[in-house]
């Protein structure tokens, strides 16, 4: 019988998920306040409504199911999940942390106890809350005091000095104002290495 094996990381990121107990996501009530760990780009801070809003959509872990639940595809006996695209630390009243992280189509949380899926009735709601999540960053990129410092890829930019350009100037055409900005760390203007980090000129 042929296997097809497609990566063994998702068998240790889910074996705590497969043997332990139910999810214990914060309830609402036990949460003092809410952190953006990434994508940031200068303040960390999520509202407590927004935070409370997903917490609400999770239900505490009631609205997760475990993801190999159902086994795997024939032929396949492990397989590599998507990376996490946003991740929230939540800080809870008695003093604890509990990280979460979600997928970009919202489908997925990275939580302490493993890798879980959402349950259908939740996924769009958590799908529209990460939606806001990236508006929120990009209107706080845009509207930034300049000059500023800019990691490529903190928001929706495409990783190239004419999509960041748009991002905070609104023309992709001025992107060369960032480049003799940054000359001394861009060797190429049409060569950018993923996370770099930049100056915004006025």
């Amino acid at each position: 019988m042929r296997l097809t094996i497609i990566t063994a990381l998702a068998l240790l990121l889910t074996g705590s998920a497969m043997a332990g107990e139910p999810s214990l996501i914060p309830l609402t009530n036990q949460v003092a306040r809410y952190e953006r760990v990434q994508p940031v780009f200068q303040s960390k801070q999520i509202t407590k409504d927004c935070g409370n809003a997903l917490l609400a959509l999770l239900d505490g872990g009631r609205s997760t199911d475990r993801w190999m639940k159902k086994g795997f595809p024939p032929g396949v006996v492990c397989m590599l999940p998507v990376p996490a695209h946003l991740w929230m630390t939540v800080k809870l009243t008695n003093g604890a942390d509990y990280q979460i992280g979600l997928s970009r189509d919202g489908g997925l949380l990275y939580l302490p106890e493993g890798l879980y899926v959402v349950t259908n009735g939740a996924t769009k709601q958590v799908t529209k809350w990460m939606q806001e999540m990236e508006t929120e960053l990009r209107r706080e990129v845009v509207n930034a005091p300049k000059p500023c410092t800019y990691k490529v890829g903190t928001a929706d930019d495409g990783g190239t000095l004419s999509g960041v350009a748009r991002l905070f100037y609104g023309d992709a055409n001025k992107w060369p104002r960032i480049y003799e900005a940054n000359r001394k760390i861009l060797k190429n203007p049409h060569e950018i290495v993923g996370n770099e980090k930049l100056t915004i000129p006025k």
